[in-house]
Protein backbone atom coordinates (compact mmCIF):
# COMPACT_ATOMS: atom_id res chain seq x y z
CA UNK A 1 0.00 0.00 0.00
CA UNK A 2 2.77 2.43 0.92
CA UNK A 3 4.53 1.82 -2.40
CA UNK A 4 1.41 3.16 -4.13
CA UNK A 5 2.67 6.56 -3.00
CA UNK A 6 5.35 6.34 -5.68
CA UNK A 7 2.62 5.91 -8.30
CA UNK A 8 0.59 8.78 -6.81
CA UNK A 9 3.62 11.09 -6.97
CA UNK A 10 4.37 10.05 -10.54
CA UNK A 11 0.77 10.57 -11.64
CA UNK A 12 0.74 14.05 -10.09
CA UNK A 13 3.93 14.98 -11.95
CA UNK A 14 2.62 13.60 -15.25
CA UNK A 15 -0.56 15.67 -14.89
CA UNK A 16 0.79 18.93 -13.43
CA UNK A 17 4.55 18.86 -14.02
CA UNK A 18 7.25 20.20 -11.73
CA UNK A 19 6.54 23.89 -12.13
CA UNK A 20 8.54 26.60 -13.81
CA UNK A 21 11.80 25.75 -12.02
CA UNK A 22 12.31 22.07 -11.17
CA UNK A 23 15.16 23.00 -8.83
CA UNK A 24 12.65 24.66 -6.51
CA UNK A 25 10.43 21.55 -6.69
CA UNK A 26 13.42 19.36 -5.83
CA UNK A 27 14.34 21.44 -2.79
CA UNK A 28 10.74 21.58 -1.56
CA UNK A 29 10.50 17.80 -1.96
CA UNK A 30 13.74 17.38 0.00
CA UNK A 31 12.44 19.64 2.77
CA UNK A 32 9.26 17.54 2.97
CA UNK A 33 11.27 14.31 3.10
CA UNK A 34 13.55 15.59 5.86
CA UNK A 35 10.60 16.84 7.92
CA UNK A 36 8.88 13.47 7.52
CA UNK A 37 12.11 11.69 8.53
CA UNK A 38 12.37 13.83 11.65
CA UNK A 39 8.70 13.60 12.67
CA UNK A 40 7.43 10.10 11.87
CA UNK A 41 9.58 8.58 14.61
CA UNK A 42 8.67 11.02 17.39
CA UNK A 43 6.27 8.47 18.90
CA UNK A 44 6.09 4.70 18.40
CA UNK A 45 2.97 4.67 16.22
CA UNK A 46 2.07 2.52 13.25
CA UNK A 47 -0.16 5.35 12.00
CA UNK A 48 2.70 7.88 12.06
CA UNK A 49 4.97 5.35 10.37
CA UNK A 50 2.45 4.47 7.65
CA UNK A 51 1.38 8.04 6.87
CA UNK A 52 4.97 9.28 7.04
CA UNK A 53 6.26 6.59 4.71
CA UNK A 54 3.38 7.09 2.25
CA UNK A 55 4.14 10.83 2.02
CA UNK A 56 7.87 10.12 1.84
CA UNK A 57 7.45 7.67 -1.03
CA UNK A 58 5.00 10.03 -2.80
CA UNK A 59 7.62 12.80 -2.82
CA UNK A 60 10.53 10.71 -4.17
CA UNK A 61 9.35 10.97 -7.83
CA UNK A 62 9.55 14.77 -7.58
CA UNK A 63 13.23 14.57 -6.68
CA UNK A 64 14.04 12.03 -9.38
CA UNK A 65 12.09 13.88 -12.09
CA UNK A 66 13.57 17.24 -11.11
CA UNK A 67 17.11 15.86 -11.09
CA UNK A 68 16.76 14.36 -14.57
CA UNK A 69 15.05 17.47 -15.97
CA UNK A 70 17.74 19.79 -14.63
CA UNK A 71 20.65 17.62 -15.76
CA UNK A 72 19.22 17.16 -19.26
CA UNK A 73 18.80 20.90 -19.73
CA UNK A 74 21.95 22.22 -18.06
CA UNK A 75 24.60 19.62 -18.93
CA UNK A 76 25.96 19.93 -22.49
CA UNK A 77 24.86 16.98 -24.66
CA UNK A 78 28.40 15.73 -25.27
CA UNK A 79 28.95 15.39 -21.50
CA UNK A 80 25.60 13.95 -20.46
CA UNK A 81 26.70 10.30 -20.58
CA UNK A 82 29.60 10.93 -18.22
CA UNK A 83 27.56 13.14 -15.90
CA UNK A 84 24.60 10.74 -15.76
CA UNK A 85 26.94 7.79 -15.18
CA UNK A 86 28.75 9.60 -12.38
CA UNK A 87 25.48 10.73 -10.77
CA UNK A 88 24.12 7.18 -10.92
CA UNK A 89 27.33 5.82 -9.35
CA UNK A 90 27.06 8.27 -6.46
CA UNK A 91 23.37 7.48 -5.92
CA UNK A 92 23.96 3.71 -6.01
CA UNK A 93 26.88 3.91 -3.57
CA UNK A 94 25.05 6.15 -1.09
CA UNK A 95 22.78 3.44 0.32
CA UNK A 96 25.42 0.87 1.29
CA UNK A 97 27.81 3.58 2.49
CA UNK A 98 25.24 5.16 4.78
CA UNK A 99 24.22 1.73 6.04
CA UNK A 100 27.81 0.90 6.96
CA UNK A 101 28.25 4.30 8.62
CA UNK A 102 24.93 4.58 10.46
CA UNK A 103 24.87 0.99 11.74
CA UNK A 104 27.93 1.32 13.98
CA UNK A 105 26.95 4.85 15.06
CA UNK A 106 23.49 3.63 16.07
CA UNK A 107 24.92 0.61 17.85
CA UNK A 108 27.60 2.48 19.77
CA UNK A 109 25.80 5.74 20.53
CA UNK A 110 22.06 6.02 19.81
CA UNK A 111 20.87 2.63 21.09
CA UNK A 112 22.85 2.82 24.37
CA UNK A 113 21.77 6.47 24.72
CA UNK A 114 18.10 5.43 24.64
CA UNK A 115 18.40 2.19 26.65
CA UNK A 116 20.70 2.92 29.59
CA UNK A 117 22.25 6.30 28.78
CA UNK A 118 21.38 9.92 29.38
CA UNK A 119 18.65 9.85 26.73
CA UNK A 120 16.43 7.82 29.04
CA UNK A 121 16.31 10.69 31.52
CA UNK A 122 16.46 13.56 29.03
CA UNK A 123 13.82 12.60 26.45
CA UNK A 124 12.70 9.10 27.41
CA UNK A 125 9.49 10.26 29.10
CA UNK A 126 7.99 11.58 25.84
CA UNK A 127 10.16 9.94 23.13
CA UNK A 128 10.23 6.48 24.68
CA UNK A 129 13.12 4.22 25.63
CA UNK A 130 14.70 1.05 24.36
CA UNK A 131 16.55 -0.19 21.30
CA UNK A 132 13.74 0.71 18.91
CA UNK A 133 13.69 4.29 20.19
CA UNK A 134 17.45 4.49 19.66
CA UNK A 135 16.91 3.69 15.99
CA UNK A 136 14.00 6.16 15.92
CA UNK A 137 16.33 8.83 17.28
CA UNK A 138 18.70 8.16 14.38
CA UNK A 139 15.86 9.02 11.95
CA UNK A 140 14.88 12.12 13.92
CA UNK A 141 18.43 13.47 14.15
CA UNK A 142 19.15 12.61 10.51
CA UNK A 143 15.96 14.40 9.46
CA UNK A 144 16.93 17.53 11.37
CA UNK A 145 20.48 17.52 9.96
CA UNK A 146 19.17 16.92 6.43
CA UNK A 147 16.68 19.77 6.77
CA UNK A 148 19.40 22.17 7.94
CA UNK A 149 21.74 21.14 5.11
CA UNK A 150 18.97 21.47 2.51
CA UNK A 151 18.08 24.98 3.67
CA UNK A 152 21.78 25.85 3.68
CA UNK A 153 22.19 24.49 0.13
CA UNK A 154 19.23 26.58 -1.06
CA UNK A 155 21.09 29.70 0.03
CA UNK A 156 24.39 29.01 -1.70
CA UNK A 157 25.69 30.75 -4.80
CA UNK A 158 25.75 27.35 -6.56
CA UNK A 159 21.99 26.96 -6.12
CA UNK A 160 21.44 30.43 -7.56
CA UNK A 161 23.87 29.73 -10.41
CA UNK A 162 22.24 26.40 -11.30
CA UNK A 163 18.75 27.90 -11.05
CA UNK A 164 19.77 30.80 -13.27
CA UNK A 165 21.37 28.48 -15.83
CA UNK A 166 18.24 26.31 -15.88
CA UNK A 167 15.88 29.26 -16.30
CA UNK A 168 17.94 30.91 -19.05
CA UNK A 169 18.96 27.74 -20.86
CA UNK A 170 22.72 28.26 -20.73
CA UNK A 171 24.38 25.06 -21.84
CA UNK A 172 27.94 26.16 -22.63
CA UNK A 173 30.65 25.30 -20.07
CA UNK A 174 30.94 27.63 -17.12
CA UNK A 175 33.85 30.07 -17.11
CA UNK A 176 36.25 29.50 -14.21
CA UNK A 177 35.28 32.87 -12.70
CA UNK A 178 31.69 31.67 -12.11
CA UNK A 179 32.90 28.58 -10.26
CA UNK A 180 35.24 30.45 -7.89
Amino acid sequence: VISCGFIVGGLYISKYGLGRNPLVAMFIANIIIWIISAVFTIQPSIVLLSVGMFIYISVVPFIEAAEQTILQKVVPHERQGRVFGFAQSIEQSASPLTTFLIGPIAETFFIPFMTTGAGVGLIGSWFGTGMDRGIALVFTVTGIIGLILTIFAMNTKYYKLLSNRYMHGASEPLPEAELA
